[in-house]
């Protein structure tokens, strides 16, 4: 997978730098800033992602703004057009691989964390956008806004759930493990003794980490049948104790 993401990130600077053949009357420059264009309107819902607010009207005034720009250029507006929907179709086939081979490729902790990377290429992305001229006041960054915090909290909502977000340590995720085995083997090993497990590995100041640990004991009652028997209950909390000291 991050051998397929490395190729998927030299095709787009392949494809960002390589010159294009430019159209009749079009200069190279032009067709370079169509192309950046495209590429920050495609960007955008990325950029909200990693926390940053966009215009409602983003799309409208994004356009509306080039048209004044272009409309300064000796070239004929429906070569404009052309190229403009040109640029947004590549630019969009460019996302939608890198997400694509993100989510098909990652079989491993490594690669599922190479997440972070991936979003952090798109939020320099965003970074430029909002010192462009056209796109300064429709995507705006926080107060205090740094693109390594914001990469970290988007990656980590979203591996979360598999237990490799960046806070959830070796212990963390022992105790997340022993919370689902408070679910799932409570009917099992009785309520009192799941209520016990819950006290005991259930507990955090970190907001985060009751969070998960909430959503790991539901898992684990919504799906009983994980583990079948009394007896290998016992054995897991057991395995699972040594894990979370």
């Amino acid at each position: 997978m991050i051998r397929l993401l490395h190729t998927a990130a030299a095709a787009v600077t392949i494809m960002a730098l390589a010159p294009l053949e430019p159209a009749s009357g079009q200069t190279q420059a032009q067709q370079d800033r169509l192309s950046r264009v495209a590429q920050f309107v495609v960007t955008a819902p990325m950029c909200e992602r990693l926390g940053m607010s966009l215009d409602p009207d983003l799309p409208t005034k994004a356009e509306s703004a080039l048209q004044q720009e272009t409309g300064a250029w000796n070239v004929d507006p429906s070569t404009i057009e052309r190229l403009k929907g040109e640029a947004v179709t590549r630019q969009g086939a460019m996302l939608k691989t890198d997400l694509e081979t993100v989510s098909e490729g990652a079989k491993t902790a490594p690669q599922l964390q190479a997440l972070k990377g991936v979003l952090l290429g798109y939020g320099r992305t965003c970074m430029a956008a909002v010192t462009d001229p056209i796109f300064s006041h429709l995507i705006l960054p926080p107060p205090g806004y740094d693109l390594e915090t914001a990469a970290t909290t988007a990656s980590d909502a979203m591996l979360q759930a598999g237990g490799l977000a960046s806070w959830q340590t070796p212990r963390i995720q022992a105790h997340g493990d022993m919370m689902m085995l408070a679910g799932t083997c409570r009917s099992k090993i009785g309520a009192a003794r799941s209520d016990a497990l819950m006290k005991e590995f259930g507990h955090s100041e970190d907001a985060r980490v009751r969070s998960y640990y909430s959503k790991s004991f539901d898992e684990g009652l919504a799906d009983p049948t994980i583990i079948a028997s009394v007896d290998g209950c016992t054995r897991a909390i057991q395995q699972t104790r040594l894990k979370a000291r």
